[in-house]
């Protein structure tokens, strides 16, 4: 069994979930055949743990105390999930904090002098005082020596986008620079010469315009951006490229541009439809079948083919009449479209660039491909790709990597699957320890899902063995909804389309990992944000953060928590990772001096989460954090380092004071978190 130390925290308690038989429990996992693999405490049995937002105003000991908040927009529902709070910067110079705000398409200019009582006074005007009409959102905000960078997409999202520069001090407009589409993160380089965008280049929703994904280089001399940008794609890479051969097979080439759209001419029976052309279908194939937005409300959901005849087209399931078809006429067939996953986005147009970090020397800079799982390297001294990484996979069939797989079960479910989540991180960051720089990544995990094309569906929806549909696989049922067969995966597992899954990858490491440069892992969290979560709210983990709804479990079948946001920071002689829970909220705070060896230090969520379902409320507290900056004490308003929080879903920034951890608590006088067990 695979238990934390033991230790007097209530985190750290004995007694284990009771919870279903381990049939799911893969041939690797050494834990008995009737308990749960991960321990957890006494709060984990369906009931919250009390679920109070955390006292952060002043706890003894603690390391992150609440010292401020803003709320950017008022606590209005039809306001709430707005995004207008995203991504953080401070300039220190200045003692302002810059926030994105996407539903105002603006960047809020917060007052910090006074921490404790942030004041907005501004914002940066990205209409160029009206000169531009093009803009759409921003995306990202930083900072360097005095310059701001704002990352905005193009109104017409698959069009190129800018990099917009101002003055720090007074918010005056220097100029906005040409990027790449979809311009998702911009980041300096710590020598403050470069600015760099990760130009995402997301297709539009049917999937008939794929623009490239990219990576802008911007010099800055003097204080001065240049008025061009060097643009690095990835042509070189595709598949009959200069450099195909330098593409490792373990990064994810799957987008369907140039995909076949079918009409729907009549709905034969629950699981049949008449299409105007089955040429192109074939058993075994996947389809996505998407409501017209004019015509009909519903998601777009991937079916398999179960046989083809004439123009009737029958899938190994029902059609979902409450997500595909329109309320109160599900027998509306002219209302849906069918996209044949025929399609082949160019390697170029795949890679999808989304988040950047630079070493501390400023001469690499590394760009994680999120929905690709790999990780592309950028030599800035020549400016060039040198190297695109895969990450693998995390195997969660071994003790450590336990994971809760099922929404439907309505318990604490951790234990382990013979399942491989891919990694595919958002945020990351570098950091350096002697003469070594290692990369730190919060691997959230990303699905694509557009109406054109769809990669999700549950492994129970998968035709495995017999025609019942029921598999027993290495000793789980992933026919079972309240087990592994609940599970969301990807239907690229069926990479050759022949109807059979070759390989079992779900989406995300739930987790946050330290890699070398070179890309090995040294480390990775393994199941300890599922464990400390439910421990912590009971049934209530792995929630979700809508907040008009009460989602017990309800992330559990997706990507749990969603670790997002990552920074780090050195405090005293300590380095520290703090990683943000996109769905659970919250902050996780490691001490990652000895990167090969982290120790969990505490869990800070000031979310009540007696509140899910109820009305809103200003003192709920933080939904959704998206973006973390950390300043090091030398540059705080307050001479102690701070973390400094945006939150998209609740539309708040929120600082935190970091304190050293007491020397009492170091000394192991009971107070402290325990390293967990490996």
């Amino acid at each position: 069994m695979h238990v934390f130390s033991t230790g007097p925290l209530a985190l750290f308690a004995a007694a284990v979930v009771s919870v279903l038989s381990l049939a799911g429990c893969g041939a690797a996992c050494d834990a008995p055949a009737n308990g749960i693999t991960a321990e957890v405490s006494q709060h984990a049995d369906g009931e919250s743990a009390g679920g109070v937002a955390d006292d952060t105003s002043g706890s003894a000991g603690r390391m992150l105390t609440q010292v401020g908040r803003f709320h950017h927009t008022a606590q209005q529902a039809e306001e709430w999930d707005a995004s207008a709070a995203e991504i953080v910067t401070f300039d220190p110079a200045s003692q302002q904090i810059f926030t994105v705000n996407g539903m105002a398409k603006a960047v809020d200019v917060l007052d910090a002098r006074d921490v404790s009582n942030l004041k907005k006074t501004g914002v940066l005007d990205l209409s160029g005082g009206g000169a531009f009409a093009d803009y759409g959102s921003p995306n990202s905000v930083a900072v360097s020596q005095g310059l701001i960078a704002v990352a905005v997409e193009n109104d017409q999202k698959q069009s190129p986008g800018w990099v917009y520069f101002f003055h720090a001090a007074d918010g005056g407009f220097v100029k906005r620079v040409v990027a790449g589409a979809l311009p998702d993160m911009v980041t300096f380089t710590p020598d403050g010469r470069k600015a760099l965008a990760a130009n995402e280049g997301e297709p539009n929703a049917d999937y008939s315009i794929d623009p490239e994904g990219s990576i802008s280089l911007i010099a800055i001399q003097d204080g001065v951006p240049g008025d061009d940008a060097t643009q690095l794609g990835f042509e070189a890479f595709n598949r009959r490229g200069p450099r195909a051969d330098e593409l490792p097979e373990g990064v994810r080439i799957f987008g369907n541009f140039g995909r076949t759209e079918l009409s729907v001419s009549e709905r034969l029976d629950k699981a049949t439809l008449a299409v105007s052309d089955a040429t192109g279908i074939k058993k075994g194939h996947w389809v996505t079948i998407t409501p017209d937005v004019a015509a009909a409300d519903g998601e777009p959901l991937a079916y398999q083919v179960a046989s083809v005849s004439g123009t009737a087209v029958t899938f190994t399931r029902p059609l979902d009449d409450e997500a595909t078809y329109t309320p109160g006429d599900a027998a509306d067939a002219s209302t849906l479209k069918v996209f044949l996953h025929d399609g082949q986005s160019s390697v170029a147009q795949d890679l999808e660039p989304e988040y950047i970090a630079v070493s501390e020397d400023s001469t690499m800079a590394f760009v994680t491909l999120q929905e690709n799982n790999a990780v592309a390297v950028i030599d800035l001294k020549s400016d060039t790709i040198t190297a695109i990484r895969p990450l693998g996979t995390k195997d969660h069939s071994l003790p450590g990597n336990e994971l809760d797989a099922s929404d439907s079960d309505e318990a604490v479910n951790i234990r382990c699957w013979p399942v491989q989540g891919m990694y595919q991180p958002d945020s990351i960051v570098t950091f350096t320890t002697g003469d070594e720089t290692f990369l730190v990544t919060a691997n959230e995990g990303d699905a694509r899902a557009y109406d054109g094309f769809t990669e999700e569906a549950a492994f129970r929806d998968v035709v495995w063995g017999d025609a019942d549909g029921a598999a027993i696989i290495d000793g789980a049922d992933f026919s079972d909804k309240n087990g592994v067969g609940d599970l969301v995966t990807t239907i690229t597992n069926d990479a050759d389309r022949d109807g059979t899954f070759e390989s079992r990858r779900c989406f995300g490491g739930r987790s946050f990992s330290i890699w070398t440069v070179s890309g090995e892992q040294v480390w990775d969290s393994g199941h300890d944000f599922a464990v400390i979560t439910a421990d912590r709210y009971g049934l209530q983990f792995n929630n979700d953060n809508k907040k008009t709804e009460d989602e017990k479990d309800g992330r559990s079948d997706a990507k749990g928590c969603e670790p997002e946001a990552i920074a780090v920071g050195r405090v005293g002689e300590s380095t520290y990772a703090f990683v943000g829970l996109e769905r659970m909220g919250g902050i996780m705070v490691y001490d990652i001096s000895s990167p090969a060896s982290p120790v969990f230090v505490e869990y800070v969520n000031n979310r009540d989460i007696t509140k899910q379902g109820k009305a809103f409320g200003d003192p709920d507290g933080d939904y959704g954090p998206e973006g973390f900056c950390f300043v090091p004490a030398e540059s705080s308003p307050v001479g102690v380092p701070l973390l400094i929080v945006g939150s998209e879903v609740s539309g708040t920034t929120t600082v935190y004071q970091v304190d050293a951890p007491a020397a009492s608590r170091l000394e192991g006088d009971g107070s402290a978190a325990r390293p967990l067990t490996r």
